[in-house]
């Protein structure tokens, strides 16, 4: 009785899973513990049983031993996880932005644990990053992840992974990309902040008897809520079009990994 598949077929199919799941454990939104692991391991199958179909057989290397197919997984894995690793690019932005803010108006005092990321993150931040899942979700960001995955294949071969220069400079570039739009996204607050700290010196030097400290930390805290709320349509906004400039630079990146 010979069976409706082959060991090559198994080895192609293992391969772009491997790829998928990494690429899933870490993609935004994804990553989430909110997302069971099953519901991943399911997506993750599911896409690599549409996937493997489609992509030509003969492109596949077939791995002689052991150690060259798990050579081959390594080479998925990392490809996976670098293509994950670029779609949170503009959310680390989100994070620089709360964190700025977080520490201007002293909100960063109090932190708590994250059960996203399970690290300390204090209010603001965690606030930031559930806006800009919202802005992602409604933009269907989720989707354009999942496409980009789909079109690696085509552009990055099974194990024609290749890393080279060219992949370090582009994370040197997105990386300080990412500290400006982070800096652009706490525009709004980190300059009425300072405005609320030039009105406090200058109460300073009208009244040297009251005490500024105990008055200026309740009314930093309520500025910065206040203002969160009014510039919440303006972040999203800047957000969207953040996200839309990071959309277009990704198909770059897959290139870079093909070499």
């Amino acid at each position: 009785m010979t069976l409706p598949f082959d060991i090559a077929s198994i080895e192609h199919f293992m391969l772009v899973f491997i790829r998928i799941s990494a690429a899933l454990a870490v993609l935004p939104v994804f990553r989430h513990r909110s997302v069971p692991a099953t519901v991943k391991a399911c997506l993750a199958i599911a896409m690599a049983l549409l996937i493997t179909p489609a992509l030509p057989q003969p492109t596949v290397p077939i791995s002689g031993t052991i150690w060259d197919y798990a050579r081959l997984g390594m080479a998925e894995t990392v490809c996976g996880l670098l293509m994950g690793f670029a779609g949170q690019f503009i959310f680390y932005s989100v994070e620089v932005c709360g964190r700025i803010i977080g520490l201007q108006s002293g909100l960063s005092i109090v932190s708590t644990i994250d059960p996203n990321s399970e690290q300390q993150s204090d209010v603001l931040t965690q606030i930031y990053e559930m806006l800009a899942i919202l802005v992602f979700l409604s933009l269907d960001g989720h989707l354009m992840m999942l496409s980009a995955l789909r079109a690696s294949f085509d552009t990055v071969g099974i194990g024609g992974l290749s890393l080279d220069g060219k992949l370090a400079e582009w994370s040197i570039i997105q990386a300080g990309e990412m500290l400006a739009r982070g800096i652009q996204l706490a525009a709004p607050m980190m300059v009425t902040l300072f405005l609320t700290d030039v009105a406090l010196g200058i109460l300073t030097r009208v009244a040297p008897t009251m005490n500024v400290f105990v008055l200026g930390f309740p009314l930093k805290v309520g500025i910065t809520l206040m203002f969160t709320a009014l510039t919440t349509s303006t972040v999203a906004a800047i957000f969207s079009e953040q996200y839309a400039e990071s959309a277009r630079e990704l198909p770059m990146f897959i290139k870079l990994l093909a070499g």
